[in-house]
């Protein structure tokens, strides 16, 4: 809780004007006119002066901003998140969020709001699983937001939940299927897609900074830690996805803030709008094409590539969950036991021998 002494304001005439001036609890100088003219008596001034003292004070102790002294919003706190380096597909999260909470002043969330928003989510039948995405997405900005903002962290309940652990497995012989109905520049992607088990938008978000082709190294970044900075984590590639990296700097610019993954005419995939389901959209052709339904019951998703690798790894015997579940950059060792195993990486080429 802000310490209301902290803030500091007194009367003063100017211009004609009963005017507030003085400290918000951060230090910031405020002068500004409480609309009442100098003739209007001290008294009424000074129930106005309270009034904007405890308009700052539910505003986190920060000054009041904007032509109409509006409250800070949720909106607020998003611009200030998307300031920083966010990855595409969770700019489209972000919006999503914003349109429900966007003109909501931050001083007013609470776990009520939080509540209700989950019971209209669930009206419109998104799955558990997905609610509970929206929800981080909605912790990183407002945690981001009012921790760059100094303002104090409400409490939050956890809405949603993760889906039940699933065995979601494509047969190698319907992987090459599918992927010889691709294009070249598709095949690049799915390839690393198969041979690393990384997330889509992790490697569509992929920079030649973060690839380390001497040591045989890529860094793979997600933002879901609570700070919305970006967790990043470091794992070995084989030798086809080795290949893919080569023919990629044979063809394109690969300066170190360049996109990795691009289309054959030169555009990266991570330039266009919505670029998961843009990737997510060319699989579903090339699986109608190969004369496969598409589909969770089908196994023919675009994360059958990352549980498929997941699933042939924990069946090897030759690691344990622990060390799986940092590769796979699983914040609960539990998840990769529920979802993988059913059994120390030295190299990539072990962990990727089931998918010859």
């Amino acid at each position: 809780m802000i310490d209301q002494k902290r803030v500091k304001l007194k009367l003063e005439k100017k211009r004609g004007m009963w005017c507030a001036r003085g400290f918000d609890a951060f230090g910031e100088s405020i002068r500004i006119s409480l609309g009442i003219p100098d003739t209007e008596s001290e008294l009424d001034a000074a129930l106005e002066l309270g009034s904007l003292k405890a308009k700052i004070i539910a505003n986190g102790g920060h000054r009041l901003v904007g032509a109409k002294s509006k409250a800070l919003t949720f909106n607020d706190l998003a611009d200030v998140y998307l300031e920083k380096e966010v990855i595409p597909d969770e700019v489209g999260r972000i919006k999503r969020v914003n349109e429900h909470w966007k003109l909501i002043a931050v001083s007013a969330i609470d776990e009520s709001l939080m509540l209700n928003w989950e019971r209209s989510m669930i009206a419109r039948k998104l799955k558990p699983s997905t609610i509970k995405r929206y929800q981080n997405t909605f912790k990183a900005v407002l945690n981001y937001g009012c921790k760059s903002m100094k303002l104090p962290h409400p409490f939050l309940p956890v809405i949603g939940s993760d889906s039940e652990p699933r065995v979601l497995v494509m047969p190698n012989e319907d992987r090459d299927k599918i992927m010889g109905c691709m294009p070249e520049d598709h095949v690049w992607f799915f390839t690393a897609l198969a041979y690393t088990g990384a997330r889509p938008c992790e490697l569509i978000a992929l920079l030649w900074r973060d690839v380390d082709i001497e040591n045989q190294r890529i860094t793979l970044r997600s933002y879901k830690n609570k700070d919305g900075q970006p967790k990043s984590r470091t794992i070995p590639i084989g030798a086809k996805v080795a290949e893919v990296l080569k023919e990629l700097m044979d063809r394109f610019s690969c300066a170190r803030n360049d996109y990795v993954f691009r289309k054959l005419d030169g555009s990266a995939w991570a330039d266009i709008k919505a670029p998961t389901n843009g990737v997510m959209k060319q699989f579903y052709k090339a699986v109608k094409l190969a004369g496969f339904e598409s589909g969770v019951d089908a196994a023919k998703t675009l994360y059958t590539f990352r549980h498929t690798f997941g699933t042939n790894a924990g069946n090897s015997g030759d690691l344990n969950p622990m060390v799986l579940s940092v590769y796979m950059g699983h914040k609960n060792v539990q998840t990769t036991k529920d979802n993988y195993f059913h059994g120390g990486v030295s190299d990539a080429d072990m962990l990727v021998k089931g998918l010859g």
